[in-house]
């Protein structure tokens, strides 16, 4: 009891930016350049922007947009100071999710992330339309800027309730994107990435969840739909 303590102390300096960049680069080097660790899943069934993720993966940019889904979550009263809550992280191509959630109370030992690319003996491969997790394993599933990489969403939305506690919580964020900056990928692209510019807005989200949506704790919408921001919602699973 009192090593766990210690640890989730430990852990509080993460919430510290260069701290947590610094741990991930020297974390990310130790297993991609010295322990050749990095592999990729072969089931990506119904998963679009592989190469994509893979180029972003070997750049080792962290982002702490993953923040704004993180904070939100520790607020609700189930989640708040609760340590030994299961949380699952899909799409953590980088640990910087992960080193982010030790930061804000969850104890290492009850994280785990999951992404089609891993290099870190912290994230499991996987493919979310298709996990290999039991029914109800996680008291909260958050899932970061990944959704619209989905060809399929509603089964990758069907196999987010399937792995949540009953009560439990699912976050997540997506970007939205104006009309004329989905043109401008169009035109440089020559297509979208996944459901990138159909699943938009928080409705656009819940409408996957339908009859399986509790509570909702959080939800963000863009102010003005001319301007490209995060889309995100928080809510508990009613099975």
């Amino acid at each position: 009891m009192a090593s766990s303590r210690l640890i989730l102390r430990l852990a509080r300096f993460l919430r510290v930016k260069p701290i947590c960049h610094l741990v991930f680069k020297v974390r990310f080097w130790w297993f991609v350049h010295i322990k050749k660790r990095l592999r990729s899943c072969e089931d990506q069934v119904a998963v679009d922007g592989h190469q994509h993720n893979l180029r972003a993966l070997k750049l080792a940019r962290p982002s702490d947009r993953i923040l704004w889904l993180i904070q939100p979550l520790t607020a609700i009263d189930k989640m708040m100071n609760n340590p030994d809550a299961r949380v699952l992280a899909i799409g953590v191509r980088l640990e910087t999710d992960l080193l982010y959630l030790a930061a804000y109370g969850f104890h290492p030992k009850n994280i785990r992330g999951m992404d089609l690319l891993s290099y870190s003996p912290w994230v499991d491969l996987g493919n979310m339309h298709q996990m290999s997790y039991a029914d109800n394993s996680w008291d909260a599933v958050m899932l970061g800027w990944v959704l619209t990489y989905s060809t399929e969403p509603q089964k990758a939305a069907d196999e987010l309730v399937r792995v949540t506690k009953n009560g439990g919580i699912i976050a997540i964020g997506l970007t939205y994107y104006p009309e004329h900056v989905l043109e401008e990928y169009r035109k440089s692209q020559g297509s979208l990435m996944g459901t990138t510019g159909q699943i938009q807005t928080v409705a656009d989200v819940l409408k996957l969840f339908e009859s399986k949506v509790d509570r909702i704790y959080f939800n963000h919408d863009v102010a003005d739909p001319a301007r490209q921001g995060p889309t995100m919602v928080i809510f508990s699973v009613k099975k």
